[in-house]
């Protein structure tokens, strides 16, 4: 919380392996800055759960969980999963040497129909995020401070479906009786609930709720898949959700998604499905940012959007002069950075004017923010080209990293949220 009680909250993105080590770049900078120890609430999507589970595990002390994690994502967690459809293959081929190609029929109806029993991905990937992250941790094993939302998505109700410390729950499973959650969270197991979290659609196994945790057997059991299906940023449950103990004022979102869409290679119907998918998730995506970031006064809310698809350059200074011309940056923030009411005003005049006398006035506004948020400090440990590079090219998967790739996506992070935050939540920052 802030001096005034105020909470803070911060969202982990989805996307694999990448969100993974994108996050411990935001996490260190809000370390370096002293917010992270005041944060409240941490909302996390797929990769960006697998960050938060282990970080909250280890939060005792932080370049240790650094250090651990960071080595632990050079280690893929496919292995499983791949000796497993490669057995498949060959029990197919076998089948086919002694049977006959005839057999290839039966095969590949038998796969259609049962997918995911006979290649049952999320269980072997469940097995090696317990091995190599959370050697079989519960949910009760998490502190109670900050609050943890592992965010997933129920393929039933086309709702979101959350694990926390001792809780999984969602808006259509509270008992109508006694207003009480229909399952509990109790000794859940963290790998499975990350699992859940990460389960992208068309690739990996849906994940059914155990009947064990159900305390009222008249409701069905939902089938989990990725939670970025339903919000990918993570910043429903700290924004829109019907849980006010979630609600934050201040939020900071760890957004590594990056994805391009692309028509190349769509050549086949699981391809293409994929393709579908993603278009949704980005527009659902677009759409938030919007309602978050730009549809609000931010008066009751404020945010600070560290996005790897974003520039690292000055041009986020001139997006802050955008907000206050569009009145999405309120005075009692633009003021912290010494702008007066007659200054802002001006900026909302003359902000697209191309008179050189307005440029200059543009440009000396400029100066005084980035003298505000220590804009040669920034400069220092702002990434460079190359790691810029590399960053914005790591994949999705859950494929082992490399240490440049890792470096990279941590440096990123480290500037941007830096930059975020000495912008848009400056109030947080001890003087």
């Amino acid at each position: 919380m802030d001096i005034e009680g105020n909470k803070i909250g911060l969202a982990l993105s989805g996307g694999g392996y990448r969100a993974a080590a994108y996050h411990i770049g935001t996490l260190r900078a809000l370390h370096k800055l002293k917010i992270l120890e005041k944060v409240d609430v941490i909302s996390s999507v797929s990769g960006g759960s697998i960050t938060s589970a282990y970080y909250l595990l280890h939060k005792d002390n932080y370049w240790e969980f650094e250090q651990t994690f960071s080595h632990k994502l050079k280690i893929g967690v496919l292995h499983i999963a791949i000796i497993n459809f490669f057995v498949v293959l060959t029990a197919i081929g076998a089948l086919i040497y002694w049977v006959g190609w005839w057999s290839l029929s039966l095969s590949l109806v038998v796969l259609w129909f049962a997918n995911y029993h006979i290649l049952p991905l999320s269980f072997w990937i469940e097995k090696q995020y317990n091995w190599l992250f959370f050697k079989k941790k519960t949910l009760s094993d998490l502190p109670q401070t900050p609050s943890v939302v592992i965010n997933t998505t129920d393929v039933a109700k086309g709702r979101s479906f959350r694990f926390s410390r001792n809780r999984a729950w969602g808006y259509d499973y509270v008992n109508r009786d006694d207003r009480q959650d229909v399952f509990s969270g109790e000794n859940f197991p963290i790998a499975k609930a990350v699992m859940a979290s990460s389960c992208v659609p068309f690739a990996f196994s849906p994940i059914r709720m155990p009947e064990k945790y159900r305390r009222y057997n008249h409701y069905k059991c939902p089938l989990l898949v990725d939670g970025g299906l339903y919000d990918n940023q993570g910043t429903y449950e700290l924004t829109g959700s019907s849980d006010d103990e979630m609600h934050t004022k201040y939020i900071i979102v760890s957004n590594a998604g990056n994805t391009e869409l692309t028509d190349k290679w769509k050549t086949n119907i699981p391809l293409m499905l994929a393709l579908t998918s993603n278009i949704l998730m980005k527009r659902i995506e677009r759409m938030q940012s919007r309602l978050i970031m730009f549809e609000t006064n931010n008066v009751n809310r404020r945010i600070a959007n560290s996005a790897l698809n974003y520039e690292v350059s000055d041009r986020i200074i001139t997006g802050f002069l955008r907000g206050i011309k569009n009145g999405n940056v309120p005075a009692e923030l633009y003021t912290l950075h010494s702008i007066t009411e007659n200054e802002a005003q001006n900026v909302k005049n003359v902000f697209s004017s191309n008179n050189l006398e307005d440029k200059e006035f543009i440009n000396s506004i400029i100066s005084k923010i980035k003298q505000s948020i220590q804009w040669d400090e920034l400069e220092e440990i702002k990434p460079s080209f190359e790691e810029i590079n590399i960053a914005k090219k790591v994949g999705t998967n859950l494929i082992g990293l490399s240490k440049k790739e890792i470096d990279s996506l941590i440096k990123f992070a480290e500037w941007m949220t830096t930059i975020q935050v000495r912008l848009y939540l400056p109030n947080l920052l001890d003087k």
